[in-house]
């Protein structure tokens, strides 16, 4: 703290930023292929519990004034579920997934200015490395077997979206809200990279993590 307070305003070169975020993505490649399992399995009527709702995470990054350009890192998972239960037997199957991102914010200044709010436009480019575990599990007259697929895929991204930050005392209150668009790769089994999991039609499952991104949080000169 006595660094932060003492470091001359005029020769900061940066700022560390971190933001929580809540995220509405599509995931409709996902969703089809889970409801595809479903219409598949007619012996019994499972259901769907969760279908790739949206979901929390949070972003940490660093801004370069010089060159007005961030460099970003950010986490956030979601998942489906379906599932069936009787007297004698119990059918679950769960789908988590995660994302693991790598980017790049360039920022236009809009309005305001650093002394009392200042309002940015983003534009990003950025890679995710995402994983996807097939986990089922099934129970009959007390005896439970359970089997996991896992699969991974490296996605590629671009997205705008608006900054706006308001200083108090050394901290900057920082809100954010963008949209991104992925274009997602095939998911490779991690046991076997030459095969890669594929709806009814024949077509690959992507990730899907294209939607809106919703972001609160806070940044501190450096």
């Amino acid at each position: 703290m006595i660094l932060f307070f003492v470091h001359p305003a005029n020769a900061q070169s940066g700022k560390l930023f971190f933001e929580f975020n809540y995220n509405t993505f599509f995931h409709g490649s996902l969703k089809n292929f889970q409801e595809e399992f479903v219409n598949d399995v007619t012996e019994v009527d499972v259901q769907i519990n969760d279908n790739f709702p949206s979901n929390y995470g949070f972003t940490i990054g660093y801004k370069i004034n010089s060159i007005n350009t961030s460099i970003f890192g950010s986490y956030t998972n979601t998942g489906g579920k379906i599932s069936y239960s009787d007297f004698s037997s119990t059918i679950r199957l769960t789908q988590p997934l995660t994302g693991y991102t790598l980017g790049g914010i360039y920022e236009f200044a809009l309005l305001g200015d650093k002394n009392t709010g200042e309002l940015m436009l983003g534009a990003k480019g950025f890679a995710s490395y995402s994983t996807l575990d097939i986990v089922s599990f099934n129970e009959i007259n007390g005896s439970g077997e359970t089997e996991t697929i896992s699969t991974s895929s490296f996605d590629l991204g671009a997205g705008v979206g608006v900054i706006y930050e308001y200083p108090i005392s050394i901290i900057r209150l920082r809100a954010s809200v963008g949209f991104d668009v992925v274009f997602g790769g095939k998911q490779f089994l991690k046991e076997d990279r030459d095969f890669f999991i594929e709806d009814n039609s024949g077509s690959p499952v992507r990730t899907g993590w294209t939607g809106a991104r919703l972001g609160i949080g806070a940044s501190i000169p450096l």
